[in-house]
C-alpha cells in the first residue's frame, strides 16, 4: 500500500514536471513567433523544435518557416535558448545523451502531443 502511494506520488511529480517543461517551451515558441510577426510582418507557416547537447550545455532550438513575400521562397528563422538539464523530460534527455554532441534531436512530435493533450 505504501509502495503504491509512493509510485503514484512519483508519477504525479513526473507528469507535473513534463507539463511545466512543455508549457515553458510553448510560451517561448509563441513569444518568438510574435517577434517574427512584428519584425517581418509575417506569420510563420511552420515550426520545428529541437534540443541539442553542446559544449556549453543543452540548447533548445525552434525553427520557424515562412514564405518570402516577393520570391515566394521558403525562409527559416532559428531561435536558440539554453535549457537546464533538470527541466528536460527523461525520455528526451536519454535521446540527447545517445546522440553525438551538436546533433539536433527533434522534439516536434513530443511538443505536438503535449499541445494536443
Amino acid at each position: 500500500m505504501i509502495a503504491l502511494t509512493i509510485i503514484f506520488g512519483l508519477t504525479a511529480a513526473l507528469i507535473t514536471g513534463l507539463v511545466a517543461f512543455w508549457q515553458n517551451i510553448i510560451g517561448w515558441i509563441k513569444k518568438a513567433a510574435n517577434k517574427i510577426k512584428e519584425a517581418l510582418g509575417l506569420a510563420p507557416e511552420g515550426t520545428r523544435t529541437f534540443i541539442t547537447q553542446t559544449a556549453e550545455g543543452l540548447k533548445n532550438r525552434s525553427k520557424y518557416y515562412y514564405k518570402e513575400q516577393v520570391t515566394r521562397e521558403w525562409q527559416e528563422v532559428v531561435y536558440t535558448k539554453s535549457v537546464d538539464e533538470s527541466e528536460v523530460p527523461a525520455e528526451i534527455l536519454a535521446k540527447v545523451r545517445r546522440a553525438p554532441v551538436d546533433t539536433e534531436v527533434s522534439t516536434t512530435e513530443e511538443l505536438s502531443l503535449a499541445i494536443g493533450a
